[in-house]
């Protein structure tokens, strides 16, 4: 009697934890672009951009994914740069990750030999998959803008 109480607790607690971490699958970016942009530390100095700058910077098509976001900075000399994908299924993502790893990287080469404060930002940048969306976000609040992202995400 007591072992089988013990054992219900115990999967009581699994299953809660396990539903407490899930990742909602219906957030529109319309939704989840305020908590995000609301967190870069300077927006003003940043454009949202098309599919013809997304596939330049990115190698990516926007009619692929089902909502696709991208700001990148106003300056060509500032290293300010967010693009948010939320793919149709969880296939996409490893594609999408592998195309904000290597801009990362690229961003790196670009700034490495002569811009230090954008190499500041650039070394804080995030790459985060969360269910079928993913982030890309470098900026001086990478972090935080990580943090809003993943609680918007959250049940």
């Amino acid at each position: 009697m007591i072992t089988e109480i013990a054992m219900s607790l115990v999967l009581i607690i699994f299953i809660s934890l396990c539903l407490r971490g899930r990742v909602r699958e219906d957030v529109s970016l319309s939704e989840l672009s305020p908590v995000i942009l609301n967190e870069i530390s300077d927006v003003d100095h940043m454009k949202k951009e098309g599919a013809m700058k997304l596939r330049s910077l990115y190698g990516l098509s926007e009619n692929d994914y089902q909502e696709v976001l991208l700001y990148t900075p106003v300056s060509n000399m500032d290293a300010q740069e967010m693009l948010l994908i939320r793919c149709r299924d969880q296939e996409q993502t490893s594609q999408v990750e592998q195309a904000m790893k290597d801009r990362h990287a690229y961003m790196i080469s670009i700034f490495e030999s002569y811009g230090v404060e954008q190499m500041g930002i650039i070394n804080k940048a995030v790459i985060d998959i969360q269910g079928n969306y993913c982030l890309y976000v470098c900026d001086e609040n990478s972090a935080v803008v990580k943090d809003a992202y993943e609680a918007a995400l959250k049940d």
